[in-house]
């Protein structure tokens, strides 16, 4: 399936993470309300961006991790995921 050291291995979880880190900040801040009504709430005060952003720190936990197996090719894959998400950011803060 995929290799151990593989720029997929390191992209594929660093598009990933930041919606986990996303659900995360609602399951610790706004579990009162629905998944739903969050996504509702962040959109209409144009905040979803930022929260989306604040879950691109796990791709930096996941970074430094494979920085330090050596697994220099899965760390690039981390950091092409969080470049992505860097542009999609701005591309959406000016619009």
């Amino acid at each position: 399936m995929f290799k151990k050291d593989a720029f997929l291995t390191g992209l594929i979880p660093g598009l990933v993470l930041p919606f986990v880190g996303f659900y995360l900040y609602y399951l610790l801040f706004f579990n009162y309300m629905g998944l739903h009504s969050f996504i509702d709430h962040v959109v209409r005060i144009n905040k979803a961006i930022s929260v989306l952003s604040l879950g691109a720190i796990l791709n930096l936990l996941m970074f430094f991790i494979f920085y330090q197996l050596q697994l220099d090719k899965s760390a690039r894959g981390v950091i092409a995921a969080t470049f992505i998400y860097a542009f999609v950011v701005v591309y959406f803060k000016v619009l």
